[in-house]
């Protein structure tokens, strides 16, 4: 289990194991500094862009999410890489925004390089999150919020055993929807 250690305010999170991703060729590692660069030019593609909120202008807004010593927090971005075995190429990133063992919740995100796209990556790291986030961080609900147009990432959560919760009217300013209310269809799954 993850060890929740108060430390001026804040839950420190220590890990004793990392998620092991079950899936040929790739595997799940820390996001890195040099990783930030490819992240960024795919996030940047339309494919990408339309389907997500995120609305990143240059590479250094990633660059928190790169891993470094210190610990994470309960506020922290837990975010993974997902790479090619063989040549350590990022392809993705799957992870948890703001876990917070007090509450036993988290929200699961997840992007692919299109290149990536239709291999069963999204599906095989999600299952490897999961599985880490309930046994490992004792996670009890994991949500995840889509827009309801992006029908390949509700077919991943979907896989996964997660089932729709509800829709809430601008929860994220999505790229492609900005224009619109829109809304955002919210997806869980507890253990």
């Amino acid at each position: 289990m993850a060890s929740p250690h108060q430390s001026t305010g804040e839950t420190i999170m220590l890990f004793a194991e990392m998620p092991v991703l079950d899936y040929p060729q790739t595997i799940l590692r820390p996001l890195r500094q040099d990783d930030i660069e490819p992240w960024f030019d795919y996030l940047t593609q339309e494919a990408v862009y339309q389907h997500t909120s995120w609305n990143v202008q240059s590479p250094a807004e990633l660059e928190h999410y790169a891993w470094q010593t210190e610990r994470f927090t309960d506020s922290s971005a837990l975010r993974f890489a997902i790479a090619d075995r063989d040549t350590d190429r990022l392809l993705g990133t799957a992870g948890f925004h703001t876990a917070t063992p007090v509450n036993a919740s988290s929200e699961l995100a997840y992007d692919l390089s299109p290149a990536a796209w239709g291999r069963g990556l999204a599906t095989a790291a999600c299952a490897s999150l999961l599985r880490w986030g309930h046994s490992h961080i004792g996670l009890v609900r994991i949500q995840a919020t889509v827009l309801p147009a992006n029908q390949r990432s509700i077919q991943v959560l979907v896989r996964n055993g997660f089932e729709r919760e509800g829709c809430c009217a601008a929860i994220a300013r999505c790229a492609a929807h900005r224009a619109t209310s829109g809304c955002t269809a919210i997806y869980r799954r507890n253990r």
